[in-house]
């Protein structure tokens, strides 16, 4: 592979149902350890693959910004309620080929589903976007690898607060004029009433019970927590 891929992981403190949840102890990690972690485990050639955290430029994201510059993570800062804006500004910066959208309130991000949908674009040039999430998965599993480009092309298109706000739902929205790939996966249309994401103290403690069944395995494969998720007592 010769294109530069970013993984992007969004994150903030701002939460109003659970602030900084991103600094969360998840069984003992921080929650954005938790998920860097795993996304360093997708071992795509070094150097054309990069993990970058993209926050806001507001005060109390300063916080996310010193923790990464302690931890030597890439990072990139730019406006609060203008996600596109400043995923726009991101892309332009670092002038990846590819990027993965990645949230920092979602410890299972399924790392070989990434590495499939990184592979399928690759290979296919006429591509803009491959989603995991149009046909619905669990909660805490979307994911959506793009070219950069429909970004750069659509930038002044994007005037409603929603679009700002969650960035592929314009071209959701208008999917007739862009190639748009469903990835579909049995044991997500399996699982489609399961919450994987961190929102609350109570999704925390879900969350928790998890990973102890898994004996605090941080590098499960999502695939195997929905296998035996059955097994499991959440409540």
């Amino acid at each position: 592979m010769n294109k530069k891929v970013g993984i992007i992981v969004f994150a903030r403190t701002s939460s109003k149902r659970l602030p900084n949840k991103i600094f969360q102890k998840i069984s003992g990690i921080k929650l954005i350890d938790l998920v860097i972690n795993r996304l360093k485990k997708i071992k795509i050639v070094k150097k054309n693959y990069e993990i970058i955290v993209n926050t806001s430029s507001n005060l109390k994201d300063d916080k996310i910004a010193s923790y990464c510059l302690g931890r030597k993570i890439k990072f990139f800062r730019g406006s609060l309620n203008n996600v596109f804006l400043r995923t726009y500004q991101c892309l332009k910066k670092n002038k990846y080929k590819i990027f993965v959208r990645v949230n920092c309130d979602r410890p299972f991000v399924d790392v070989d589903i990434i590495k499939k949908m990184i592979s399928l674009i690759n290979k296919n040039e006429k591509l803009d976007i491959i989603s995991n999430c149009m046909n619905k998965c669990p909660k805490g599993l979307s994911c959506e690898v793009s070219r950069p480009q429909i970004f750069f092309d659509n930038l002044k298109k994007i005037k409603k607060k929603d679009h700002k706000e969650h960035i592929f739902n314009y071209f959701y929205e208008n999917r007739k004029k862009f190639n748009i790939l469903k990835y579909n996966d049995p044991l997500y249309q399996k699982n489609l009433n399961l919450n994987l994401s961190i929102d609350t103290k109570k999704d925390k403690k879900r969350i928790n019970k998890i990973f102890n069944f898994f004996k605090k395995n941080y590098f499960i494969k999502t695939s195997d927590v929905l296998k035996k998720i059955e097994n499991i007592k959440l409540e």
